[in-house]
């Protein structure tokens, strides 16, 4: 018997709907009802509880070859999400191009570097939108991530990756060198990361 049918028959031989099963063990209903179908395997925070709820051991719970798909899932999923977390800093960390002194100005034929707060030029609202923007984006990331949403953190992590290329070639396009090169530093970091996740 594998995993799928265990866990069906145990629950159906205590009498538990998939809802009140799911409850027990702090998961959806439809995440229960993936793990019967064999659409899904649960994680081994998900398998311990299972264990406990049903006084079982891990091992009567699962097969070895089992044990080692749940194993490598797991870890699969903590390097999505330590890549995400760490791509959504990467992207908070744009906010600090607001308080640098990056942005070139010129008065009386003298350049001065001042931060984005005291930048009045032709893009400055696009200058502010970026970042802000970027910054949102990784904030949802972190709070989506804190749950099981690596989906949702995707595709934000992709929406800030793309609003990061944007920045770069506002400021090329701008002749805002010093922020191009913090902005086009942040790109590359988020890139090496986004290609630590894939290959993890």
């Amino acid at each position: 018997m594998n995993l799928s049918e265990k866990i069906q028959t145990l629950r159906k031989e205590r009498g538990l709907t998939q809802e009140q099963f799911a409850e027990m063990i702090f998961v959806s209903r439809t995440a229960v009802s993936k793990w019967e179908n064999g659409r899904g395997m649960p994680g081994m925070d998900s398998l311990k509880m299972i264990a406990k709820v049903f006084g079982v051991s891990l091992d009567e719970l699962l097969r070895a070859e089992e044990l080692i798909t749940v194993a490598e899932g797991e870890n699969r999923r903590n390097i999505d999400r330590f890549a995400l977390q760490t791509d959504a800093l990467f992207g908070i960390s744009a906010l600090l191009s607001l308080f640098f002194p990056l942005y070139k100005v010129e008065a009386e034929g003298i350049f001065y570097s001042v931060a984005l707060y005291n930048f009045t030029g032709s893009f400055a609202l696009l200058y502010w939108a970026l970042p802000l923007v970027m910054a949102l984006c990784g904030i949802i990331q972190i709070l989506l991530c804190a749950g099981e949403g690596e989906r949702p953190g995707t595709i934000f992590s992709k929406t800030g990756f793309v609003f990061n290329i944007a920045a770069v070639f506002l400021l090329i396009i701008g002749g805002q060198p010093y922020p191009a090169v913090f902005f086009f530093t942040l790109l590359l970091i988020r890139g090496a990361v986004m290609l630590i996740r894939r290959r993890g």
